[in-house]
């Protein structure tokens, strides 16, 4: 299991990702908050609407997964 501490940085805090996810530096993420204080970070993609591809949900198995997860914490 990988862990990472939280820091202070200016009037924010800040937390490192290990270098083990292979993240690529600037990538923007949308920050979702439980009840119980845990955090998850998505990619940010753009808005599906504002183009004319077809757009595909690819990764419902893992927000169904996730949501069965905080579930059980409830």
């Amino acid at each position: 299991m990988l862990t990472a501490k939280t820091r202070k940085v200016g009037n924010s805090v800040a937390i490192s990702i290990p270098s083990q996810l292979s993240v690529e530096p600037g990538t923007e993420y949308v920050v979702y908050k439980s009840k119980r204080g845990g955090i998850t970070l998505a990619p940010k993609i753009p808005n599906p609407f504002a183009s004319e591809e077809e757009f595909v949900k690819d990764d419902q198995k893992f927000w169904q997964d996730l949501g069965e997860e905080e579930m059980k914490n409830v």
